[in-house]
């Protein structure tokens, strides 16, 4: 549940923090007075994009923090486990700044974020629907989805898209053999060709004999450099050990004077220990060093083979083993494919599989579809639709694709004795407004998500209809919160919390939200209903919009 939003700075807000109750709140405002303040900054904070101009005139940052509060072992709390982020408060605080550059960070109970993140875990917390979501209603996919959706047959379908996927896979694979038939021969011999030039450099490491060959190469002078380091440090006659011995011999006397000068004897300790160590490893060096010629030109030869057939394929020496490893699974690939009818029997099996999940699919939805269709005909009916009646039509596909074998129309009618047609066909602008918003509110009662945002949704209808468009909402709230925008008093009426929306004359212009008491709401019903002046007429008018709210509760 979205418990708190609070804004700094962000678009006409200057610093405004709102509570959001539980159940069934609205916001209402004047035209211009920005309704629409609240939401972007509540989608700012579920990862929707963010531009520069949410940044206050003036300013160089935005700032959005919300939180929210979920139920144990909820998919949030869940997604935040997985993620590490739960927090000992038991809340959910979503941060989000948003720079004057257009750039933007987020954080989850304290952590920086992806935007990733922030949208995965967003469409956990809320679920946003939009005046334009009538639009979906005549794209073809949409009564399919929806009717998957509601039904709770999503999984089911998502298993016949993962079929047909390995199907479609299946005969990609097949036909590729098929075309690799005609050039197979000619690629096996170039890679087999390929291979046998490597083989003599396989048990070689590139870096171990170019170092070795290095070594070699420079064999002499290296040698001098130990033999002078050697001498230097333990041979000559006024050598480094000698006359760091004297220097620890000296610190020892007085280490017992000073803590400094015992810290300056123990370094000096330690630095006679390395030292010794490392004159110890430079005679052990010495020792074991020899010139062998003919060592040395065997690595040579090594080296000129590595840098030839690098030159040959076009890469670099020691990516060759790795290019030879690649050489071996192609060749492996090409050797399976010998016989591209092998793959013929794995083609028609993951057809086979993916058709028979497919009937179960639509046999699945022709079941369900006469019982969601009657539920949508009885919410739709009280909206001055009283004649309406929904039935799905399943055509079958000329071709099976990933949703199924069926193409799902939503038919519609509003007159009796009139036959259900298309949607899209018949119904009017008005009406498809009404079934967009009830095929929502049928949604909503589905989803995990415990917000609900509706922008505007009730846009075309007015009056009774308005009313019973309330009713639905107020029933929703039982069950999950909501938030809805709305220019209907007969919606407004029927909420827990109804918050304000005022624009202020400052310098810039900025906007403030406030939650009404009831005197106050009674007040705003009468400006949403009456207009700009409000009289004893609007008053009463609102009064009787309120008591119908506790008359039906």
């Amino acid at each position: 549940m979205l418990n708190n939003i609070s804004l700094h700075n962000f678009a006409l807000a200057d610093q405004l923090a709102i509570d959001i109750e539980s159940g069934f709140n609205v916001l209402t405002g004047e035209t211009g007075a920005g309704k629409s303040l609240l939401l972007d900054a509540l989608s700012a904070c579920l990862g929707e994009r963010s531009d520069a101009s949410q940044v206050r005139f003036g300013h160089d940052k935005a700032e959005v923090i919300a939180t929210f509060s979920y139920r144990e072992h909820s998919p949030e709390a869940d997604w935040l486990k997985e993620h590490e982020l739960l927090d000992e408060s038991g809340e959910i605080i979503i941060r989000r700044v948003i720079f004057a550059n257009g750039r933007s960070k987020a954080w989850i109970n304290g952590r920086p974020t992806s935007m990733s993140e922030l949208k995965t875990l967003g469409r956990l917390l809320v679920l946003l629907y939009s005046q334009h979501s009538q639009q979906q209603l005549l794209d073809p996919p949409y009564p399919k989805q929806w009717l998957d959706r509601y039904a709770g047959l999503q999984q089911q379908a998502l298993t016949v898209k993962h079929a047909y996927q390995h199907w479609q896979k299946s005969q990609r694979l097949y036909q590729d053999a098929r075309d690799a038939q005609y050039s197979r021969a000619a690629k096996l011999e170039q890679l087999q060709q390929q291979l046998e030039d490597l083989e003599p450099l396989l048990d070689i490491h590139y870096q171990d004999i170019e170092q070795e060959y290095d070594r070699l190469s420079h064999h002499e002078s290296m040698m001098q450099d130990c033999h002078t380091m050697l001498h230097a440090l333990d041979e000559g006659e006024q050598n480094i050990l000698q006359e760091l011995a004297a220097i620890v011999r000296k610190a020892e006397a007085q280490h017992a004077r000073s803590p400094q000068l015992e810290q300056v004897h123990n370094t000096l300790l330690n630095a006679q220990s390395e030292l010794e160590d490392a004159t110890s490893h430079l005679k052990q060096f010495i020792d074991r060093q020899s010139f062998d010629p003919e060592r040395m030109s065997e690595l040579n030869t090594q080296l000129e083979q590595f840098h030839r057939l690098a030159r040959k394929y076009r890469t670099q020496p020691h990516e060759l083993l790795s290019e030879y490893q690649n050489w071996q699974q192609q060749l492996e690939q090409l050797q399976e494919l010998e016989n591209p009818e092998q793959l013929a029997a794995q083609v028609e099996q993951a057809q086979q599989h993916f058709l028979e999940l497919a009937e179960q699919l639509n046999q699945t939805r022709l079941h369900v579809a006469i019982d969601v269709a009657a539920q949508l005909t009885t919410q739709v009916k009280p909206l001055a639709l009283p004649e309406a009646h929904f039935e799905f039509r399943f055509e079958p596909l000329d071709e099976p694709n990933a949703d199924g074998i069926s193409f799902i129309q939503l038919l519609f009618t509003a007159n009796k004795g009139i036959p259900a047609q298309p949607l899209a066909r018949v119904a009017s602008g008005g009406e498809l407004s009404r079934i967009a918003l009830v095929m929502q509110v049928m949604n909503a009662s589905k989803t995990d998500a415990e917000v609900l945002v509706f922008d505007e949704i009730d846009v075309g209808i007015s009056g009774g209809t308005a009313e019973i468009v309330g009713r639905l909402l107020a029933d929703l709230a039982q069950h999950v919160q909501i938030l809805c925008i709305t220019h209907q008093a007969q919606v407004a009426a029927q909420s827990d919390q109804h918050l304000l929306v005022k624009k202020q004359q400052t310098n810039p212009a900025s906007s403030t939200i406030i939650s009404l008491d009831e005197p106050q709401r009674i007040d705003e019903l009468a400006r949403m209903s009456g207009g700009v002046e409000i009289n004893a007429t609007t008053l009463q008018h609102a009064k009787q919009l309120r008591d119908l709210k506790f008359i039906k509760s």
